[in-house]
């Protein structure tokens, strides 16, 4: 009698999970808990039980969609970062970039169309992408002090920050460059979504951070549109 019972409940669980879409399915798994962290308290982490259900929480963004058309990003957000890109002057042809979390790999050709050897890395590349292969932004499988420039629009998207932040220090050229675009914070009017796992009250928070990880700020530029308001934020690596 007791195996039946057991049996019983096992199949209404497994009725249970079908019944819920793969989004509602790892919403229940990931949960909406969130902590604060970070230097004077001015971060939030989402709560895993593991870095396991991390990496499933964030590899399920491209295995199901994300809240807009990929297709019209590639297209659109491609241009529009080539635009701010441009207008930083620092990138020149032949100029290597490692792109981090970079999905379909939108950003990595905005580089490329500007002349640059560019390469990104995602927990989820999709099938036969010519431009972004498989990488942990928390462990780079790249040699120290071997790219120019590391450009990411992803750091909503960490673990560990101070993880990612020493990887992006220690495969930078001593003369390299981190480009990051970065979302307006929780007091600017924005808040996360349902991927993202780090998040800040300000922008000036994320220049913080950075600046006291021996990173030096040269240019910080506004955007309020696409694909979100936010800023691009320029640092160059202290020696």
């Amino acid at each position: 009698m007791l195996r039946i019972k057991r049996a019983l409940r096992q199949l209404f669980l497994v009725l249970s999970r079908h019944k819920r879409s793969p989004k509602e399915e790892m919403a229940r798994r990931v949960g909406e808990s969130w902590n604060v962290s970070g230097p004077n308290q001015h971060f939030t982490k989402r709560t895993y039980r593991g870095y396991g259900d991390y990496i499933a929480h964030q590899k399920h963004k491209l295995d199901y969609g994300m809240d807009f058309d990929l297709t019209e990003y590639d297209v659109k957000y491609r241009q529009i970062l080539h635009e701010r890109l441009q207008r930083l002057d620092l990138l020149r042809r032949g100029t290597t970039v490692l792109c981090l979390a970079a999905r379909i790999g939108t950003e990595v050709k905005s580089f490329l169309d500007i002349g640059c050897f560019a390469i990104g890395i995602d927990l989820n590349p999709g099938e036969s992408n010519p431009y972004v292969v498989y990488g942990d932004f928390h462990d780079l499988r790249f040699p120290s002090e071997s790219v120019d420039i590391v450009f990411t629009n992803s750091i909503d998207h960490v673990f560990d920050i101070e993880k990612v932040i020493w990887q992006i220090r220690r495969v930078l050229k001593k003369d390299g460059h981190l480009i990051l675009e970065v979302a307006k914070g929780s007091k600017e009017g924005e808040d996360p979504g349902f991927y993202e796992s780090f998040w800040w009250r300000t922008v000036d928070d994320v220049v913080s951070l950075f600046e006291t990880a021996q990173f030096t700020l040269i240019k910080r530029s506004s955007f309020d549109g696409y694909p979100w308001p936010g800023e691009q934020l320029c640092f160059a690596r202290k020696l």
